[in-house]
């Protein structure tokens, strides 16, 4: 039979072993070559490229064909670990930054921005760019809603806890004192300056602050027993600096008296001498008109015979009342009625402007024609400085330990200034001539009484703007301070925690903070008397812990796990 070489021909092609071609495909690896590091950046580049591979997708460039092919050929790749961590950097790099996009951190804005991250991945249909679009916008409030929770949580946690533990008490405190504050920031630059206006008489937080928010919580403190005892002990501090500060100046009555009695000493000395000295007769001769113009007063005429019966009571006979001797005894007579004038228990009819005058013009004319007696009323001067000083605080002392008010908790500040208007005033007038404070007194001493004036206002100041602000109680303020800390986290309103659900929330906190709380309002009170403790409390709660700082920044940065998570299908 012929053979059919077509047939032997077919017979004679290749048989094709399916398996062998399966076993190819299997052994051949298009990574094999590659370093650890070649395929962790391959890795990287498939995430950003996908990324623009997306982006292109949105706006027509890149088709679902060319999606489907670029999975297949990545493939492979994706099968290895380095090249997974270099995928997941890449999409790191192209997703974290939505975190700092406005808005990222609220629910709506987060779901917006994964709804878009989303919709911007690569698919191969519409069903998947769809899955992709509401995958995203719940990663994104998702994420928001989880992070908000984990901070709750562990606010709530820590807040628990934080009443067990001395540091945790400080931080209360804290937080209560920076949320009494009007201007937390204000109020703790002030405290970090705050100095005492009076030796030993220390400020309290109220009184430097200028903040009614601490003022009002210093004036809480101070009315409750409890908590009273660093403001008590300050006020009584203040108070006792201020007295002892008037007392020093007033001295006592033995050491005025001896200052007094050397003080007459020194002046019968060098009034002696200027009398025996007489007049300059040049300066008497070159001033005769004036001097006779002086003498031709009917007011001086009046005292040149009060001068001569004061004279006369002494055993004096004024015989030349122009003389050195005569218009010394006629300006003692000038002072009689200058004294009487001041004092308001001897009435008179002269005015005191006007003997103020006629002392002012004799001695500008007696210094004149005798330099000795202006040695003399300088020397005179000088001493009586301290004197004067002295005279002023016995004088505040008489006037204002009196006072009902005075060396009460309720020292008044106007009550003082008052008084010491007075006194200076009186001082001043007792000199005879019209000098200035500091002509008649020790500046120093001025600036000690001037000084407990200031002290006292400052202390009225700050009682005054406490009254200004409502008083809730301390123990409510412990309660609501967790209620905030929760609620804060959660984007929930301050106020909710003072509405009734909160408070039931709080109760068991409460219960915590019974054996917490007496120590919480002594941490407080003591801040509030002591400004530097008060500064280094504002200052703790800037100091966030790094895992309440992280447990704060979640609602930003847990997003992205979920969209990164979208990017890996």
């Amino acid at each position: 039979m012929p053979i059919d070489t077509r047939m032997v021909k077919w017979d004679e092609s290749p048989q094709i072993d399916s398996r062998m071609v399966k076993w190819d495909e299997e052994k051949y690896d298009p990574t094999e070559g590659m370093s650890g590091f070649d395929k962790f950046a391959a890795g990287a580049g498939k995430a950003i490229v996908d990324t623009g591979r997306g982006l292109g997708q949105m706006i027509g460039l890149v088709d679902r064909k060319d999606v489907e092919d670029s999975r297949k050929l990545d493939a492979a790749l994706m099968k290895d670990s380095s090249a997974k961590w270099g995928n997941f950097a890449g999409n790191v790099a192209t997703t974290l930054p939505i975190a700092f996009v406005p808005g990222a951190n609220t629910v709506k804005g987060a779901s917006l921005i994964g709804s878009m991250a989303g919709l911007a991945q690569p698919s191969t249909s519409t069903e998947e760019t769809i899955k992709n679009t509401g995958l995203g916008a719940l990663a994104g409030g998702g994420g928001v809603l989880a992070g908000r929770g984990l901070a709750a949580a562990y606010q709530a946690g820590t807040g628990l806890l934080r009443p067990l533990t001395q540091k945790g008490q400080k931080q209360i405190a804290a937080e209560v004192l920076q949320a009494s504050a009007t201007d937390a920031n204000k109020a703790a630059f002030n405290a970090s300056r705050a100095k005492p206006l009076v030796a030993g008489s220390n400020p309290t937080i109220g009184q430097v602050a200028d903040d009614a928010g601490l003022a009002q919580l210093e004036r809480t403190l101070y009315n409750n027993p409890e908590a009273q005892g660093p403001l008590v002990k300050a006020y009584q501090s203040q108070q006792d600096a201020r007295r002892k500060a008037i007392a020093d100046i007033a001295g006592t009555p033995g050491y005025i008296d001896d200052l007094k009695a050397g003080r007459s000493a020194f002046a019968r000395e060098d009034y002696n001498a200027a009398r025996a000295a007489g007049i300059d007769g040049d300066m008497a001769s070159a001033m005769q008109p004036h001097i006779d113009s002086l003498m031709r007063r009917p007011t001086m005429k009046k005292l040149a015979e009060d001068a001569k019966v004061m004279a006369a009571d002494r055993d004096i006979a004024l015989t030349d009342i122009g003389s050195v001797d005569g218009m010394h005894w006629m300006k003692k007579a000038l002072d009689r009625k200058i004294t009487a004038a001041t004092n308001p228990a001897s009435p008179t009819h002269e005015s005191l402007d006007s003997l103020m005058q006629m002392k002012g013009d004799l001695m500008s004319t007696l210094e004149q024609i005798s330099p000795l007696y202006k040695t003399a009323n300088d020397n005179f001067a000088k001493s009586s400085k301290t004197i004067n000083a002295m005279e002023v605080a016995k004088d505040l002392q008489n006037r204002l330990y009196k006072n009902a008010n005075w060396g009460s908790q309720k020292e008044m500040g106007g009550v003082y200034q008052t008084e010491l208007n007075k006194a200076l005033e009186s001082v001043k007038k007792q000199t005879g001539m019209n000098k200035s404070l500091q002509d008649v007194m020790p500046v120093k001493d001025i600036s000690t009484l001037e000084g407990i004036a200031f002290d006292l206002s400052r202390k009225d100041a700050a009682q005054n703007l406490g009254r200004a602000v409502g008083s809730p109680t301390m123990q409510n303020m412990m309660g609501q301070n967790l209620i905030n800390r929760i609620a804060g986290p959660l984007g929930m309103p301050q106020s909710f925690s003072q509405n009734v659900i909160a408070n039931s929330i709080a109760r068991p906190y409460d219960f915590v903070m019974k054996s917490a709380q007496p120590r919480i309002q002594g941490l407080l009170a003591e801040a509030v008397a002591d400004p530097k403790k008060a500064a280094e409390l504002l200052a703790m709660v800037q100091k966030q812990s790094k895992a309440g700082l992280l447990a704060n920044k979640s609602e930003r940065f847990l997003p992205v796990p979920g969209l990164l998570a979208l990017e890996d299908r």
